[in-house]
């Protein structure tokens, strides 16, 4: 089984059709860690109802970052991947599979392959055989973008925007990102 941390994203998203459409068992997480954009998991929560894939939605602090001046909130990743590790340890899925992109790798330092890697490292040295892999690491959000079209995912069915609006704000760095990647 694989583990999914899916936020309701391009990224996450595109990969959940993705791993369901080769017909991998899937389990999805979203992770409730009081950000302003709380709209992606109510998106994240549709894909996962209309592709009839199991899902929970676990509730953190707030993890703090991600304000104006910082689009980062620090070891987020880390956190997500931890607690995606614990929750596929009981639920006996063998990966877990993030959405990271190479986009996504000069902003965000646990976007990364040596963190990826390292991540990984540290969760079978605790003796779990579990992998940890970011399978969209070298692609631009605009090859996603490719992909997700293949799925029939628009851009009205996910939420990239940071800002916590009811309506996309058009300019934090993840609606300039999906704007680029021309997905309409």
């Amino acid at each position: 089984m694989k583990l999914i941390l899916l936020s309701g994203g391009l990224d996450s998203t595109t990969l959940l059709h993705e791993t369901h459409s080769a017909g991998e068992e899937v389990f999805c997480l979203l992770v409730d860690y009081q950000q302003r954009h709380k709209r992606e998991l109510l998106f994240a929560e549709d894909h996962c109802a209309k592709l009839g894939v199991q899902s929970a939605t676990l509730e953190l602090p707030n993890l703090g970052g991600l304000t104006q001046e910082s689009w980062i909130v620090p070891n987020r990743n880390l956190i997500l991947i931890s607690i995606a590790a614990n929750v596929a340890s009981k639920i006996g899925a063998d990966s877990i599979l993030i959405g990271c992109n190479a986009d996504d790798s000069s902003m965000f330092p646990d976007c990364r392959t040596e963190f990826i890697q390292a991540a990984e490292k540290a969760i079978r040295s605790a003796g779990y055989n579990i992998t940890v892999s970011a399978p969209y690491l070298e692609l631009s959000k605009r090859q996603i973008a490719e992909k997700a079209k293949a799925f029939g995912i628009k851009s009205n069915s996910i939420w990239t925007c940071y800002c916590g609006r009811i309506q996309p704000c058009g300019k934090c760095p993840a609606c300039l990102k999906l704007s680029e990647s021309q997905l309409q």
